[in-house]
């Protein structure tokens, strides 16, 4: 038996495969239709479309409440997958349903937080639907994820005008550290750290804007100015002024720099400013003789005055006041009605003209005093004036109000009750008698120097009327009770 199998096993093998098929039956032809069959099956059932092709097309053709039953399903059934929730998203929000559009896309945020794109398309869609706080959300969510300049402007503006100061810095401060330069910008941040007292920081920060972009507008160099002087930085100060001033040519600008310096009480600073800043003859230079002044350094001004006026060519009426207040100041009326007569009187006031007039009558031009009077039309000359028509100071202070005293002892002290009263100071403890000042007492009592000794005597009252200080009424130390050290 197993030889005659071997047998048959050898014969079928050495015949072909066709031989083989034909002896049990089978033609070769329907073996190959079979297996082609077979294969396109295959292939059709490959090239089905899927769910996301379905609802493409169903997209294409208009059937979108089709596309949106079957996406609604799957949703249903657990799907959430990101392609799923995109196109339900995108449906909700083509059928006007918001709501359920923003609930997907919040999924989508949440499923992909780093995705710069999503975040993206997510605040736009809530800038569109006018959702200002969730926008202002997404803005920080999408410069957490990837700086955005754009998105910096925007948060900021918003932030701005919304007025919320507190997250407003934050967010210039965030965007500053991933590289947000715009220099709007940072003068508002250093503006914000100004005013919460951050003097340092602010001055940092306009600084660098000046030295990169420079500062165009006056308020903001002002601010920068007067920081640097508030840090201790005047010569910094000083040397930025002296450049903004010769790049603009700004004479305004210029006073308002050298003024800020003397009210900080940096005259020598101020100067050094209108020095590098101005030629003689200008309204800038005519600062330097006017702080001389403030400073009591009247030689020195008047001649610097002198000079100014030497190379002066116009003079406008303001700058003419200046000039004649300063050269009054420094004790050289000449040279205030020199300039006078230059710009014409017409431009000056009375009281500067009386002044004038007084001046030159210390310095023995008396006709030029009088001449100034008339023109002015303020009245007689003081040359008619005589001393006959002079009250004497007696007479003058029996012409006082009130006076009903007979001796100008008994009348100063009264005098001193009445200014001490007018001014709510406590009247006066004593009066002093004639005795004790003679030559005092033959002197005329200015107003100024009255108040002063009321108040003196004022306060020898206030010390008199302390009550006096209490005594120590502690028992003495027994000195038996010290133990000795060892």
């Amino acid at each position: 038996m197993i030889s005659a199998d071997g047998a048959a096993m050898r014969r079928v093998g050495s015949r072909p495969l066709g031989g083989v098929l034909r002896a049990g039956g089978v033609q070769a032809h329907a073996i190959v239709m079979a297996a082609l069959f077979a294969s396109a099956i295959v292939v059709a059932y490959i090239l089905l479309p899927g769910e996301g092709e379905r609802i493409a097309m169903l997209q294409r053709d208009g059937k979108t409440r089709e596309a949106r039953a079957i996406l609604e399903s799957e949703y249903n059934n657990g799907d959430r997958r990101q392609r799923t929730l995109f196109q339900l998203e995108q449906l909700y929000e083509d059928s006007g349903d918001l709501p359920q559009a923003r609930k997907m896309f919040e999924l989508l945020t949440e499923g992909r937080p780093r995705d710069a794109t999503l975040q993206r398309q997510y605040g736009l869609f809530l800038r569109q639907t006018h959702d200002e706080a969730a926008y202002i959300t997404s803005l920080g969510q999408q410069i957490a994820v990837r700086y955005s300049e754009a998105a910096c402007r925007e948060l900021i503006g918003l932030l701005r005008r919304a007025g919320d100061y507190k997250q407003e810095r934050a967010a210039l401060e965030t965007c500053r550290q991933k590289g947000y330069r715009r220099p709007d910008d940072m003068v508002r941040l250093a503006s914000l750290l100004a005013v919460d007292g951050e003097i340092k920081e602010a001055s940092v920060l306009l600084r660098a804007v000046d030295d990169l972009r420079r500062l165009k507008v006056e308020r903001e160099r002002l601010q920068l100015f007067d920081l640097l002087i508030e840090n201790g930085q005047p010569n910094e100060a000083e040397r930025r002024g002296a450049r903004w001033v010769k790049g603009n040519k700004d004479d305004g600008l210029a006073l308002t720099l050298i003024s800020l310096l003397v009210v900080a009480n940096r005259h020598d600073l101020a100067i050094e400013l209108a020095r590098e800043t101005s030629v003689p003859g200008d309204s800038v230079f005519l600062t330097i003789p006017e702080i001389m002044v403030e400073r009591r350094e009247f030689t020195a001004a008047e001649v610097l005055l002198r000079g100014w006026f030497e190379k002066a060519e116009s003079i406008d009426g303001a700058v003419a006041q200046r000039f004649i207040q300063a050269a009054l100041s420094a004790g050289a009326p000449d040279l205030a009605f020199a300039c006078a007569q230059k710009v014409g009187l017409a431009t000056l006031g009375p009281d500067a003209i009386l002044d004038m007039a007084r001046g030159l009558e210390a310095i023995g031009r008396k006709s030029d005093a009088d001449a100034l009077r008339l023109s002015a039309g303020l009245g007689a000359p003081s040359s008619t004036v005589t001393a006959a028509s002079k009250p004497s100071f007696r007479d003058r202070a029996r012409a006082w109000p009130g006076f009903r005293v007979a001796s100008l002892d008994q009348w100063r002290s009264e005098l001193w009750k009445r200014m001490a009263s007018e001014n709510k100071l406590p009247p006066p403890l004593v009066t002093l008698p004639v005795s004790a000042n003679a030559a005092h007492a033959a002197r005329p009592l200015r107003g100024f120097k009255a108040l002063h000794q009321a108040r003196r005597l004022s306060s020898y009252r206030r010390r008199l009327n302390a009550p006096p200080a209490k005594k120590l009424n502690a028992a003495p130390f027994d000195f038996s009770t010290v133990k000795p050290g060892p």
